[in-house]
């Protein structure tokens, strides 16, 4: 609902403690995730459709689920807004997760209010709508403009839980809304009548609810005035009856077809399209009943052309599995609403929106009409397994997820340039067209899968075209995957499959619990959608256009390479050893079980690729604990995370056209080519536990050397040369005696260092860690600040001296002439690792599980399993936090976050790969080659 501002405080107040105590009476298995599968949102429904707990429908009557029943005082509350309540959630948002931008554009909410009554919260959590953001305090009541992009951010480890109550308000409603009330606000007092609605979309919409919602718009179409006095003559002669529902059906159509041209046409079919017909709500229709046959299906999801067929024929053979015998195309988009036509073109994308339980009842009927054995019986039984591929599902997931929850997805991995090539092959042949008359689209015949962001390619090459269609639904499939449960999905290997394919089966039988009864040889048949015999090399006939694209699809192709690279996901017991979880590692090199497998996974906020962007840069940030430096790239509108392996990587520094590493035993240095670093040198400086390195104005690299309490730099003879040390260390050695560990330039010279401790005996600053620390001037050697806990990263930055105060999880400002210290924010985590860019500071968090943090002000704040790992932005105007990044699984631990100016999309190359092999530098600034072997 459009409203006058961005949000409206109402004036009631509710007891907050009461109503988190009802809400503590549900299970966690009352907890659903959100239909989309959003990380960290979840919802109790209150009322829905029917009163089914189970749906996410906004049509048809509201009634109280049995939740609501056991929650009296929510009854209240809802009471006292004096109105018919429409559907009704307990909404949640985990830990440092957010709600994730969106426009609440469906019919159903453009003449609703929603309603937050907030009833766990933070001071931190931030709503954001439009320009402007507000927290919404326990108790309180509001509602917000939700035709406006809307997101709410909880950067703190706590969950936040909020009421939020859809209705279509009522004249006293209104006039608190509005502000215009004389009567005091109502109280909930368990006298008032609590009503439901009971009506929300029409059977046939009327002509004049069309004409109200068109208002709304700030510029009518010709076209859409047409459309409407078109409706309106329809409308006297058949109103309601069902002796028109074709013909309004057949206008609609039309209609709808006639709006790619319009840049509102997205909001003109949810507002005039999609809710004007409804047949299914006319009481004399037959009631739907949804059987519930299928269960735990199993869905090949990949892009087009990976070699899906050869396993989904070869899967086919399982006993009790039973398929269609080929594609879904014409079961799925043989339901007009999930046709491409009726949602304007937009691609093959289908949400856990579009999953009603009407759609999943029709749905389920269809697969049923064509499932078959693998000996072709049509006899099923009463529950039965079902086997699905279709290349279009890789845009498909959620809403294969929401009507199957226990649904199992394999992920089929091949080379991104055989498959390229393949498509390639594909659109030439022509025998693979799917929408032979796409409208507005002025190249060869579609073929393959229709992507978003497809009229963005028309008029291009076939290689941009192909490239464009790869990425897109590789990315979107990658994001859907890893929203999942891991037990959920695994990767399948096409290259497995054609030279080892009883062990692969068998593993994806064992993941997928299927059952298996044959030997397979390779090589396989070949599938009835082969073209020409497969061959290792066969890309290369294409090589030259793939080349052309290498740099289009390799942010992509990397990432899918990556999650391939993963060890194979397993569902078996876990035994533990130590508190460590151990799996058998399929394919390890010493052929062992009892190697501890290592996930790397992360997810972020909406908000950090837009930073990204913003600032023309990107990321680099070093996790000792886990042996990896990782490239926090944006790709698109998610952030890309690419991690690579370091032995205990500590401090990172960019220079001019450089970038240095420290290592457990030695400082690699990369030089920069467009977006790609190169490794140039490695210098074995030994066990110096080096900590933050930095490039002076003359790019001479300055490195913390903690072992030896000494800033240091490195020449051709030795591990390295001590050039200072804190005036209270009276010698060196190797005693990690004040723990020396943050490096600060000013002017290009090394100014500023922290220290845990003035402490000259060997780990003496470990006796006084929570309070000893100090910042230094290293010109001077005077102690600027005193009694920091565990401070690291000093920083130089906007005219003011910036660390953080690491014991505390903050990041702080010191006045240096007051010798005051100012706390900018306070973060969830042991905070280490600064950075910052135009008016954001990044911030690594750490979890600080080791036993030397015991003790710090921190552990007091925050619980360990509360405390995240990751970097956080902050806005340092106001102390804000904007965005984060949370890493899971393996990494725990941060030590350096550095931005990486002018990079958006950086690529560190290993001296072993084969770029670095054919790419030479010589002197007159000459360098040549990238082989063709990058286009993968």
């Amino acid at each position: 609902m459009r409203l006058p501002a961005e949000f409206i405080k109402l004036p009631l107040t509710f007891d907050a403690a009461r109503l988190a105590e009802e809400i503590a009476q549900f299970d966690e298995a009352d907890w659903r995730p959100h239909p989309e599968g959003h990380r960290g949102n979840w919802a109790l429904p209150l009322v829905a459709a029917s009163g089914d707990p189970a749906s996410d429908a906004v049509k048809g009557p509201m009634r109280p689920t049995p939740h609501l029943a056991r929650c009296p005082y929510v009854q209240e509350v809802l009471a006292s807004l004096r109105a018919p309540i429409g559907r009704t959630r307990l909404m949640r948002i985990d830990g440092n997760a957010e709600a994730t931008p969106h426009i609440d554009s469906n019919y159903y909410w453009m003449q609703r209010a929603r309603v937050h009554v907030p009833v766990v919260t933070d001071p931190a959590v931030m709503f954001l709508c439009g320009g402007a953001s507000v927290h919404m305090g326990a108790g309180e009541a509001w509602i917000f403009d939700t035709s406006k992009t809307h997101n709410v951010i909880n950067p703190n480890p706590t969950r936040r839980i909020h009421l939020v109550a859809d209705t279509k308000g009522s004249p006293e409603f209104r006039e608190m809304a509005g502000g215009r009330t004389s009567r005091p606000p109502p109280v909930a007092d368990g006298t008032s009548a609590l009503h439901f609605e009971s009506h929300n979309f029409p059977v046939v919409m009327s002509p004049e609810e069309q004409a109200s919602l068109v208002e709304l718009l700030d510029d009518v179409p010709p076209l859409v005035r047409r459309f409407l006095d078109d409706w309106r003559e329809l409308w006297h002669l058949h109103g309601e009856s069902r002796g028109g529902w074709a013909k309004y059906r057949a206008l609609l159509d039309a209609f709808d077809a006639s709006l790619d041209s319009l840049p509102q046409r997205q909001i003109m079919r949810q507002m005039l399209v999609h809710p004007a017909l409804n047949p299914e709500l006319d009481s004399r229709a037959p009631a739907v009943v949804r059987r519930r046959r299928i269960e735990r299906p199993v869905f090949i999801v990949s892009s087009p052309r990976a070699g899906s067929t050869l396993l989904f024929e070869t899967l086919a053979q399982s006993p009790g599995v039973f398929t269609t015998g080929g594609e879904s195309h014409t079961i799925i988009e043989g339901i007009d609403v999930l046709h491409p036509a009726q949602r304007g073109w937009e691609s093959n994308r289908l949400t856990a929106e579009d999953a009603s339980p009407i759609i999943a009842s029709v749905l389920e009927t269809r697969f049923l009409a064509e499932l078959r054995a693998r000996d072709g019986s049509r006899r099923l039984p009463a529950q039965l397994r079902m086997l699905e591929k279709t290349p279009k599902n890789s845009l498909r997931i959620p809403f294969l997820r929401a009507i199957h929850p226990d649904a199992f997805f394999i992920y089929l991995y091949r080379d991104p340039r055989a498959t390229i090539s393949s498509m390639l092959d594909a659109w030439r042949s022509g025998k693979f067209v799917t929408y032979p008359r796409l409208p507005g689209w002025e190249g060869p015949p579609w073929s393959l899968v229709l992507v978003p962001g497809w009229r963005g390619v028309n008029g291009k090459p076939l290689e941009e075209i192909v490239a464009h269609q790869w990425s897109e639904a590789t990315r979107i499939m990658l994001d859907d995957l890893e929203s999942l449960d891991a037990g959920s999905w695994c990767v399948a290997s096409y290259d497995a499959l054609v030279t080892e394919p009883q062990k692969e089966i068998e593993r994806l039988c064992a993941f997928t619990e299927l059952a298996w009864d044959r030997q397979l040889s390779a090589p396989l048949p070949l599938s009835r959608m082969t073209l020409t015999a497969p061959a290792p090399d066969k890309w290369l006939r294409n090589g030259e256009a793939i080349d052309r694209i290498a740099d289009r699809i390799a942010p992509v192709a990397e990432r899918a390479r990556e999650l391939f690279a993963r060890t194979p996901a397993i569902r078996a017991r876990v035994i533990t050893s130590g508190g460590q979880a151990i799996l058998p590692v399929p394919n390890h090199p010493d052929g062992q079980a009892g190697v501890p497998v290592l996930h790397f996974r992360s997810v972020h906020t909406s908000t950090l690729p837009e930073i990204l962007k913003n600032v023309r840069a990107s990321l680099a940030v070093s996790t000792y604990q886990s042996g990896r430096v990782v490239f926090v790239r944006r790709d698109g509108e998610v952030a890309n995370t690419h991690f690579l392996p370091f032995e205990s990587p500590m401090g990172i520094a960019q220079g001019v056209n450089r970038l240095a590493i420290g290592t457990a035993a030695s400082v690699v240095d990369f030089r920069q080519h467009d977006a790609r670093l190169l490794p140039r040198n490695e210098h074995v400086t030994g066990d110096i536990r080096v900590h933050e390195i930095a490039f002076d104005g003359e790019g001479t690299l300055w490195m913390v050397n903690t072992r030896f309490s000494a800033l240091c730099t490195l020449d051709e003879q030795h591990s390295f040369v001590p050039r200072w040390t804190p005036p209270f260390i009276a010698d060196l050695a190797p005693e990690d005696r004040c723990h020396l560990n943050g490096l600060a330039m000013i002017a290009g010279r090394p100014r500023l260092v922290t220290v845990l401790g003035e402490t000259n005996t060997p780990g003496g600053w470990r006796a006084n860690k929570a309070t000893g620390g100090a910042l230094i001037d290293v010109d001077s050697g005077k102690t600027i600040v005193r009694g920091l806990s565990m401070p690291h990263s000093p920083r130089w930055y906007a005219g003011k001296i910036w660390l953080l105060e690491s014991g505390k999880g903050t990041l702080i400002c010191v006045d240096t002439n007051a010798g005051r210290v100012e706390t900018v924010a306070q973060l969830p985590g042991f905070t280490r690792g600064l950075a910052f860019a135009e008016h954001y500071a990044f911030i690594g968090l750490s979890q600080v599980r080791e036993s030397v943090f015991d003790g710090i002000p921190l552990a007091k704040r925050i619980r360990l399993e509360e405390r995240s790992c990751g970097v956080w932005a902050v806005d340092i105007r106001n102390g804000n936090i904007v965005a984060f990044l949370r890493f899971e699984d393996a990494v725990q631990e941060i030590f350096d976050v550095q931005v990486l100016h002018g990079m958006e999309f950086p690529e560190l190359l290993d001296a072993r790969s084969e770029l670095v092999r054919a790419h030479y530098e010589m002197p007159g600034n000459v360098a040549t080659g990238f082989s063709r072997s990058s286009a993968g």
